[in-house]
């Protein structure tokens, strides 16, 4: 029952941020809550593998980047296209992948992290937010 509860308090503030669209709330929420769980369990068993951790980072870098660009997308009012609007989305792309970046060459590099481990969560996130989508678009 608490995990409903906290369900239920991230969806609420996914909404205050903006983020009220009926199947990318979702989505965003089921990110955020796998990637807490497994980085949770993750550090529990931390040291007999790091392997969960690691791969809740890829489902972390996931979940920040469909959280970011799901909230550009759904509080930035689109009158027409212009040019700032286009500077804009390509500023926060490179900040996005710069921020990306930084945090694969920490965990790669200075961390040792597993490949697979990491690339295993993007895949991962990747299909969550896949079959998240198809059942909630299902619904309407």
């Amino acid at each position: 029952m608490a995990s409903l509860n906290f369900a239920h308090r991230l969806d609420q503030w996914l909404w205050l941020k903006g983020m009220a669209h009926p199947i990318v709330m979702p989505i965003v929420r089921n990110e955020i809550l796998a990637a807490a769980l497994s980085l949770i369990l993750g550090l529990a068993i931390y040291w007999f593998t790091a392997w969960l951790f690691w791969f809740g980072m890829g489902l972390a870098i996931m979940a920040l980047t469909f959280f970011s660009l799901a909230h550009f997308f759904l509080t930035t009012p689109f009158g027409s296209y212009t040019q700032t609007l286009l500077f804009k989305v390509l500023i926060r792309w490179a900040a996005r992948l710069l921020l990306t970046v930084c945090l694969l060459f920490v965990a790669l590099v200075l961390c040792t992290a597993p490949v697979a481990a990491i690339l295993a969560g993007i895949v991962c996130a990747t299909i969550l937010a896949l079959v998240t989508y198809a059942i909630y678009s299902s619904r309407r």
